[in-house]
């Protein structure tokens, strides 16, 4: 169940990333290496292989706040995602 559904988020947070959803200001995580997102977010609270990408999980539902961030292998943020009211503003 959970290959199924990171197949299907997987392509709508990179085509997210590709389209420029990430706007250019102190939000946008893309090309961030894995030290300064560490320094960023701390310690996620879950990871999971999404092909050659390492998905990290930020937050929770109970906080009302989720990210997901997809690392290359290179260690560089290649995708991030953001639900919930109380995530800070794009």
């Amino acid at each position: 169940m959970k290959h199924a559904l990171g197949a299907l988020f997987l392509p709508a947070l990179l085509s997210c990333a590709a389209s420029g959803t990430a706007e250019r200001s102190s939000g946008d995580l893309i090309g961030l290496d894995s030290f300064a997102l560490a320094a960023r977010y701390g310690t996620p609270s879950s990871y999971q292989h999404q092909g050659e990408y390492l998905q990290l999980n930020y937050g929770s539902a109970a906080a009302d706040c989720q990210v997901i961030v997809l690392v290359d292998q290179q260690q560089r943020v290649a995708g991030w995602a953001s639900a919930g009211r109380s995530c800070p503003a794009r």
